[in-house]
Order: C-alpha cells, then sequence, then structure tokens
C-alpha cells in the first residue's frame, strides 16, 4: 500500500480541528456512511484477505511451483499483507467503525501502534515495487542471471528495515493529547512538533511511499509490456512460464495503483473540496478502505492470471479431498472395528451368563 503515514497524519490533524472546534454540523449523513461502510465491509475484506493470502503461500511451498524469486517476493508480499489486515483489525477498524481507538487508551499504544502499521504499510508497497522491477529484469534476458532467490530475500529483509527506520521518528513525536474542554483524550503529535508532522513528514512520506512507488511500477510495467510484445513470436517452455508470472506481476500493480490514487487525490486536493473538517476526515476514512482492499485482493488476482497459480491451487484442493476421503474412510472402519469389537464382547458376556 501506499502512504499510509501522510493519509494518517491528515486525518489526525483533521480530527484534532473537530474536537477544538466542537462543531454541530458534523455531517451525519458522511459519518453514519463510512461508519456502516467500515463496521460491515472490514471483517468480510480482512476474513477474505487473510484466508486468501495463506492460500497463496499454501500453493507458493508445493513441488509443482519452482524455488525462484517472484516466489520470495509472493510470498514476502502475502505474510506483510496479512500482517497489515490483522494490525489495521485492532488499530483502524474499532476507531473507524465504532468511534474507539486503541491508541488512545495509553501513552505506549501510541507510540507503538502507528509506528508498526505503518512499517508494514510500506513494506508491502515496495514488496510490490521490488516483485515489478525484478519482472523487468527478468524479462531482459541478458539481466536474468541477478534474479536469484537470495538476492530476491536480501532485498525483502533491507526493504523492512528501510521501512522501519522510515518510521522510527513515529515512536518519539506522537503522544496523548487531553483537551480539557471535551476530555477527548487523542493520540497525535504534541505542539512541538506540529509544524513538522502537519507540513513537512506527509510531504516526505508522500514523495517516498507514493510517488516514488507508482513512478517505478509505471515505468517498469510499460517496459515489460513492450518487451513482451516485441518478443511474443518467439516464446519457449521457459518464456511461458517467465510470461504468466510477470501477468501476474502487471495484475498486481495495475490493481495497486487503482486502490492507491483515490485516497491520495483526495489527500493532496483536500483544500478544494466544500465539505466541513468531519466530512474530510470521514471521507478519507472512506477511501483507505479501498487502499487497505489491496492487501486482501492478490489471491484472487493470481487465480485469476496465474495458470500455474491455477493449475497448483487445483492439485492442492485435490490433495486435500484425497486426505479427507482417507481420513473419513480410516475413522469409518475404525469405528466398525470398535463397534463389532463391542457386539463381540457383549454377546460372550451373555453367552457366559446363560451358562
Amino acid at each position: 500500500m501506499a502512504n499510509e503515514t501522510a493519509l494518517m497524519s491528515t486525518a489526525s490533524s483533521v480530527l484534532e480541528d473537530v474536537v477544538t472546534a466542537n462543531e454541530n454540523d458534523t455531517g451525519g449523513f458522511v459519518v453514519d456512511v463510512s461508519a456502516n461502510i467500515w463496521r460491515y465491509g472490514w471483517p468480510p475484506l480482512c476474513m477474505m484477505g487473510l484466508v486468501g493470502n495463506t492460500l497463496v503461500l499454501l500453493v507458493l511451498r508445493r513441488d509443482g511451483l519452482v524455488r525462484t524469486s517472484a516466489n520470495v517476493y509472493l510470498s514476502a508480499l502475502a505474510v506483510g499483507d496479512s500482517l497489515v489486515l490483522m494490525v489495521a483489525s485492532v488499530v483502524v477498524y474499532p476507531g473507524r467503525a465504532w468511534g474507539w481507538w486503541i491508541d488512545s487508551t495509553s501513552r505506549l499504544a501510541c507510540q507503538v501502534t502507528w509506528p508498526v502499521l505503518h512499517t508494514l504499510i510500506n513494506a508491502s508497497t515496495w514488496f510490490i515495487v521490488a516483485f515489478t522491477v525484478e519482472r523487468y529484469v527478468v524479462v531482459r534476458a541478458p539481466l536474468r542471471r541477478l534474479s536469484t532467490p537470495r538476492n530476491a530475500g536480501l532485498c525483502c529483509v533491507s526493504l523492512l528495515v528501510l521501512a522501519f527506520v522510515k518510521n522510527i521518528d513515529l515512536f518519539f513525536i506522537q503522544d496523548l493529547v487531553i483537551y480539557t474542554d471535551s476530555g477527548d483524550v487523542i493520540c497525535i503529535a504534541p505542539l512541538r512538533y506540529r509544524d513538522y508532522v502537519n507540513n513537512y513528514r506527509p510531504m516526505i512520506n508522500f514523495v517516498t511511499s507514493g510517488v516514488i512507488p507508482i513512478v517505478i511500477v509505471i515505468v517498469c510495467n510499460w517496459a515489460i509490456i513492450r518487451t513482451l510484445r516485441r518478443d511474443l513470436v518467439q516464446t519457449t517452455a521457459r518464456d511461458s512460464i517467465v510470461r504468466h508470472t510477470t501477468v501476474m506481476c502487471l495484475a498486481v500493480s495495475f490493481v495497486f495503483i487503482v486502490c492507491f490514487v483515490p485516497a491520495h487525490v483526495f489527500y493532496v486536493t483536500i483544500p478544494n473540496w466544500p465539505m466541513s473538517l468531519q466530512d474530510q476526515y470521514d471521507v478519507l476514512g472512506s477511501l483507505l478502505l479501498l487502499r487497505y482492499a489491496n492487501h486482501a485482493v492478490n489471491f484472487f488476482l493470481y487465480s485469476l492470471t496465474g495458470a500455474q497459480f491455477r493449475c497448483e491451487l487445483v492439485s492442492l484442493f485435490h490433495r486435500c479431498i484425497q486426505r479427507g476421503l482417507v481420513t473419513a474412510g480410516c475413522v469409518r472402519r475404525m469405528t466398525s472395528r470398535l463397534t463389532g469389537s463391542f457386539r463381540y464382547r457383549r454377546e460372550v458376556d451373555h453367552h457366559l451368563e446363560m451358562r
């Protein structure tokens, strides 16, 4: 996903203005729509994502899929997406759906929850970028030797470390702020950091976690499509596998862009929208749900665009069904034996009593 930190910084700033202003006109219709979208949309979305990402990991571990650098990136992305969904279920969902924010319960929660969530989101974003760049390297035959599982693993670890370093400042610039008039407690940057959080950090994050990733994805996708069209006539078995994996990459990156753009377009153009502060906050929250959806749909993209992935998925289900039938047969045979043994002992006891 894209720049969650910049968006949530803006949302926190808007929320602070709403609390201090204590507006009577809070845009109730938008609030209700936004809250209901999260209440009834997030649980199935999260469950779908967790199940789908688990199936992705199971399929990628099968022997039918050769251990490649692409599998490393897809596995890392599945793990990262699952962690994002789980952490967001604790940090974001209760607040957006029911108005209860866990980050406002204690100072420790305020300083830990958002850095962890932002690190996972930024890492997942850059896993997609790295996977896209890796596909470009693979389709360029002279560069294929650089694409190895070891290099992919090192790249994923490096991206995770960089994402943590990028968000480490959130451990120190966020704290609980109590408003004496209303008694509300909000996890937000104190006044001494407010200028940095509201003006500088969002733009830094917007560039490093938004503009740069999306530009890289677009440029690499354009180069990949151009190369595939040029080499479409001459196709070997290896090239066919590479092409299927590359199509999966294109689908993932395009959906990433679609889920990313609306929230950031709204974020950049907020001053031009004739809305109250509360309306801006809730519309932004609804668009964030679309961005979280990007963490839940990759399994379906792989199934639609990856022929080899579909074959291995069907094989996995077939094997599970066979094991289930074998297990059911064993249970029936064991039950039959136990029942037969019980009947035999009862007949023997009855015969002895008759004697």
